[in-house]
């Protein structure tokens, strides 16, 4: 009985040096592919908050004084382009195959100056203040994730808004 225990211990020598061998590639892959997906939610990030500032400067930059809040469509249109132009071209290596000036090109602008109306961007919601909207599309290398298979380029979709308060009367 005990002769039996020792030689089936000896089939099994190695065993778990195999296990090793085939098993840290995937292990280590998986490790890669977990960094990049953070990699790319930390670019996501720094995309949106560029395409938010924009929204805010532009509507900011538009707004006319008065007793009402009221924005220039004209102005806010060519401002949000401009000053998202501007705030993509520090991401540009992130960018895929295109330039800040044609991401900003291609954005989506949306000036709401009737309220109540039903938010261009957002299905069912209602904006309820004078609002500029932009929706940006912006295709982003993936890096490793081509590796695994997986795209190697993907188009993100960013929506920021900025709305108009009226000044509180004194």
């Amino acid at each position: 009985m005990i002769g039996a225990r020792r030689a089936r211990r000896r089939g099994q020598r190695g065993s778990s040096v195999l296990y090793v061998i085939v098993l840290s590639p995937v292990l280590l892959l998986g490790v890669a592919l977990a960094t990049e997906a953070g990699a790319l939610q930390m670019q996501k990030q720094r995309l949106q908050s560029a395409v938010d500032v924009s929204a805010v400067v532009a509507a900011a930059s538009a707004a006319r004084a008065g007793g009402s809040a009221r924005i220039d469509v004209a102005r806010a249109e060519g401002v949000s382009r401009e000053v998202l132009a501007s705030n993509l071209a520090p991401l540009a290596g992130v960018l895929s195959g295109t330039e800040p000036l044609a991401v900003a090109r291609d954005a989506d602008v949306a000036v709401i100056t009737e309220v109540p109306a039903p938010d261009p961007f957002v299905s069912g919601a209602v904006v309820t203040r004078p609002t500029l909207e932009l929706r940006v599309r912006i295709p982003v290398r993936t890096g490793l994730f081509a590796a695994a298979g997986l795209p190697p380029v993907v188009t993100l979709t960013l929506v920021a808004s900025a709305g108009l308060r009226e000044a509180a009367s004194t």
